[in-house]
């Protein structure tokens, strides 16, 4: 080695030589202020932190040399100082030089306020030079500790991640059962309003026949009474031609013909009246299956509450479930429409 050469920045920003062994080497060498400022800005150009180079300064010189970091960020003993060192041809750099450099840094440059850092300089680099520095690679290993750190911070994450999407799954699968079970409530709903239709039908029918046979009955009735009226003109006339025998036999014949068909009249209106006493227990039957089903009406209107609780603590889907709740609402008064027109109809025919 021929020698070395401590370059720093000064008030301009600028690469200018702090110290130097032996004494004016960089003179001796023919080294120029620009070609160390080339050098100065090699290092800038690789990284702002610590770094270590080799180049060919001039034809016949090379260089090796560590740049210790910026003073703001990152650096080794004294930020924005370059240390030098002018290479021989008969030189070989070991494997372990850049250590060494970087303990020149880290112990030397400290120290550069120093009464005796010319002789300190001076003892490095003999150092140097007989291959005798330890290298310094803490601040390797720090960064090899770091890279640790934060790949053990990466999987810890990458942990936490995987537990969120499981929790994201779980609540999907939750949502997924609550929409579910609101399709379901929905089909229970349209086929309780398909049986309430049937049963309004029906009960319409019932109805209709209602009338039909109560018509019936006060037309046979009516025809009775002008039967017994006729019986009544033909005793008379009995009492009053008891001497016309044949007139009188003609009478009996009737009167028997007529009692015959009064008896027949009787038989089909206590059919009538048993048909009619059906009809009304099937009415009340058809009221209570009414009212069984207001009541399974009013179980899932409870339901629809407690389940309109349970959607309200999902997340993405709550402003869905809510018009549902709203549409099943609005289902709900037209069924409860359906049964107030229902008992208005049961009351104004008197089905009870």
């Amino acid at each position: 080695m021929k020698g070395i050469v401590i370059l720093n920045l000064d008030k301009k920003s600028e690469p200018t030589i702090n110290a130097q062994y032996p004494q004016n080497i960089s003179d001796e060498l023919g080294v120029t202020d620009s070609m160390l400022a080339t050098v100065f800005d090699e290092h800038k150009s690789v990284r702002t932190g610590p770094n270590y180079l080799e180049m060919q300064i001039k034809r016949d010189l090379s260089v090796a040399s560590f740049f210790t970091g910026h003073s703001s960020k990152h650096f080794i003993g004294k930020g924005d100082h370059v240390i030098t060192i002018f290479l021989s041809d008969e030189d070989i750099i070991p494997r372990n030089f850049e250590g060494q450099v970087r303990r020149i840094a880290f112990e030397l440059l400290p120290k550069r306020k120093e009464k005796d850092f010319k002789n300190l300089l001076a003892k490095y680099y003999e150092l140097l030079n007989k291959g005798e520095l330890d290298a310094y690679w803490q601040e390797r290993q720090e960064l090899e500790q770091d890279i640790v750190g934060k790949k053990e911070r990466i999987d810890d994450l990458a942990q936490k991640v995987s537990m969120l999407v499981s929790d994201r799954s779980e609540h999907l699968r939750n949502v997924q059962a609550l929409k579910n079970e609101v399709t379901e409530l929905y089909n229970k709903l349209e086929n309780w309003s398909l049986q309430m239709a049937e049963l309004n039908e029906y009960n319409a029918n019932l109805t209709a026949k209602t009338r039909e046979l109560t018509k019936l009955t006060n037309s046979q009735k009516q025809e009775l009474e002008q039967k017994d009226d006729q019986i009544i003109k033909l005793r008379k006339i009995l009492r009053d031609k008891d001497e016309i025998e044949e007139g009188a036999e003609k009478l009996l014949e009737q009167i028997k013909r007529f009692k015959a068909e009064n008896e027949n009249l009787k038989n089909e209106i206590e059919k009538m009246n048993k048909t009619n006493k059906d009809l009304k227990f099937q009415v009340l039957k058809s009221n209570r299956e009414r009212d069984s089903h207001l009541d399974t009406i009013t179980d899932l209107k409870l339901d629809m509450r407690n389940l309109k609780g349970q959607i309200s603590s999902e997340g993405t889907l709550k402003n869905k479930l809510n018009e549902e709740i709203v549409n099943l609402k609005k289902d709900l008064k037209v069924i409860r429409r359906e049964r107030d027109h229902y008992q208005k109809l049961v009351k104004k025919h008197n089905l009870l």
